[in-house]
């Protein structure tokens, strides 16, 4: 068969299990034409070019063996266009059409995930407008500014406090999974419901140096220097041990009774991680060659040699190795996400994204492998982000109506905002459609990526 469907059978799908990465049936050169064609368009978010490609593989080619493909992919491409009913009703249709099909279990996750997202679209279940402020001291000193916290912020809506969950040695929760530095997760969370807040807090995902996992559920960083790899303190994402030692590790943190999390890990994974073996094998399996870390990026022999933008220097295996680095982290980070909401369905999980996100997607992507358009379809309920010099020097929230444009649903975007400025957020306030502010001391507003 072409190598275009042994390439994007591979690329196709997001979380575990994978997709088969060759199909047992030739496929004429005809129909692997149309559907690559369709892939490149999705690839290069040309939705409507994509869905036009995988429709006519369907109703040219009866009884293909890209059938399969073609479909998963014409949901795919409507969810990634923000069209969610359609998205949702082709979904529900490949489950029908392909009951063993490797993608069933992701298809199941998009279903669910979608009819909630229109639940909130049509009104079936509350949007809360948050008004909130970050406290970056340990818990236990957070507790004695709550009656402070909301000083001058007379915005209205539902308040909440975002505390730290864990400092540099451990955390501030009981669990067998980390290092514990004192148990004050649970009184801080009490204290505040006290006063009426809810009490979010910030999580780590990878880099998390005290976690008790073993070295080999560690990833390992390719040093483009001296070309070779060396051990990191961030987690192996491609292990699934070390995903059940993270789940319970949530569900630890869960069980103190906080209102949500807050992910604001930068990068999610750079260009230079995400090496285990594990992730090489799993590479290997989807795309039958070997990922030779040296290949993503030439780096001169000569003296002082200095490491290239990777967005403007990654060859083709660099693409492809960071697109699906980062659907596959994506996808096994759903799925701790889902195992914790079924314990806890109530929680709220608030991903912060860096500007470059929204401003130079393709940057981010390479330096950060953070991808919105990615990010948006996995679970997270709102997604905020930090005002900065690339927002205007007046009004913040000209990033935040970009960042709306793509994740496609105003009700998911929040602010992030120093403090200093509350007042020019009272002001400007119509300026604001999303679903809340989150307010930082000015001089920790750096803090937030």
């Amino acid at each position: 068969m072409g190598i275009g469907l042994f390439v994007y059978l591979g690329i196709a799908g997001c979380a575990a299990p994978r997709p088969p990465a060759v199909s047992s049936v030739p496929v004429p050169p005809v129909q692997l034409e149309a559907f690559d064609e369709g892939m490149k368009a999705y690839e290069e978010r040309d939705y409507g070019k994509a869905l036009r490609h995988f429709q006519a593989v369907i109703l040219s080619f009866p009884g293909s063996p890209l059938l399969e493909e073609a479909q998963w992919m014409i949901g795919k491409s409507y969810e990634s266009s923000n069209d969610f009913d359609r998205a949702l009703k082709e979904y529900q249709s490949f489950n029908a059409n392909f009951p063993k099909s490797a993608h069933r279990y992701e298809a199941g996750l998009r279903i669910e995930f979608l009819e909630d997202v229109l639940q909130r679209q049509r009104g079936k279940r509350p949007v809360q407008r948050y008004v909130g402020v970050i406290l970056y001291d340990d818990p236990e000193k957070a507790v004695g500014r709550f009656e402070k916290a909301f000083d001058k912020v007379t915005i209205e809506g539902p308040r909440v406090v975002v505390i730290q969950g864990y400092g540099p040695n451990g955390v501030y929760f009981k669990t067998r999974q980390a290092s514990v530095i004192r148990e004050t997760v649970a009184g801080a969370v009490k204290a505040a419901h006290q006063l009426g807040y809810k009490v979010w807090v910030r999580v780590p995902v990878r880099h998390l140096p005290w976690f008790k996992v073993p070295g080999e559920e560690r990833d390992l960083r390719y040093d483009p220097v001296r070309k070779r790899l060396v051990p990191t303190d961030a987690l192996d994402f491609f292990n699934p041990t070390t995903l059940e030692h993270l789940e319970q590790f949530d569900l630890d943190l869960a069980a103190t009774g906080v209102d949500g999390f807050v992910i604001d890990e930068d990068p999610l994974i750079g260009p230079w991680e995400g090496f285990s073996p594990t992730a090489q094998a799993a590479f290997l399996l989807d795309f039958g060659e070997r990922l030779g870390p040296d290949r993503l990026i030439p780096i001169g022999d000569s003296a002082g040699r200095k490491i290239p933008a990777p967005e403007s220097s990654g060859t083709p295996l660099f693409w492809k190795w960071t697109g699906w680095k980062n659907r596959q982290v994506l996808g096994h980070l759903a799925e701790v996400m889902m195992a914790v909401r079924n314990r806890y369905p109530s929680l709220e999980w608030v991903r912060v994204v860096p500007v470059s996100a929204v401003s130079q997607p393709h940057m981010a992507l390479a330096r950060s492998g953070i991808d919105l358009l990615e990010e948006k379809i996995n679970g997270f309920d709102y997604f905020a982000i930090a005002s900065s010099a690339e927002s205007g020097s007046d009004n913040p929230f000209v990033i935040l109506d970009r960042m709306v444009n793509l994740i496609g649903d105003p009700k998911r975007a929040m602010a992030l905002i120093p403090k200093t400025r509350v007042q020019w957020a009272v002001l400007h306030l119509n300026d604001f459609q999303g679903a809340g502010l989150l307010f930082s001391d000015a001089e920790e507003a750096g803090k937030t990526p």
